[in-house]
């Protein structure tokens, strides 16, 4: 296989995890909304939804990884940053859409993490909410306790 049809693959590959980053992202910005209007439902269906999208990404990640291996070891270089010093055609639109990748990974990443405080907060206040339920129940069971069980009294009839 050339140089230029690896680097063809590669940018396919390049596209198609970039567009599924883009999906992953959207659903980061709904995730955050359902966070704070606490729809602990439609968070699950979300998380599915992005699991879904990463398990693709890491088959296109395996296979972008076989390709610049055999590129690398054909070209004898060791980074996509030393493809610069190759004429090959497309290198420059590999170069960029690898960058693209890279900040919307940024920007996931950041997104992700004030999900995760959010969903902290969300979790700490719905552990309270329990703690308050238990502590009701306590306090319901100390002032209305539960009669012991009786057996039913029976009268019996000795004459005959």
């Amino acid at each position: 296989m050339t140089p230029e049809k690896y680097v063809d693959r590669l940018l396919e590959l390049s596209s198609q995890k970039y567009k599924l980053l883009e999906e992953i992202l959207l659903l980061t910005r709904q995730q955050a909304a359902t966070i704070r209007e606490d729809e602990l439902k439609r968070l699950e269906d979300f998380i599915a939804s992005k699991q879904e999208k990463i398990d693709s990404i890491d088959k296109i990640d395996e296979e972008f990884n076989v390709y610049f291996q055999r590129l690398k070891h054909q070209l004898k270089i060791k980074s996509l940053d030393q493809l610069k010093d190759h004429e090959i055609g497309g290198i420059r639109d590999l170069q960029a859409i690898v960058g693209k990748v890279m900040s919307i990974i940024a920007e996931i990443s950041k997104l992700e993490k004030a999900n995760g405080a959010q969903a902290q907060k969300l979790l700490s206040s719905l552990g309270d909410e329990i703690k308050k339920i238990n502590q009701g129940k306590k306090m319901n069971s100390a002032y209305n306790p539960n009669p012991v069980f009786q057996p039913p009294s029976y009268f019996i009839d000795k004459k005959k």
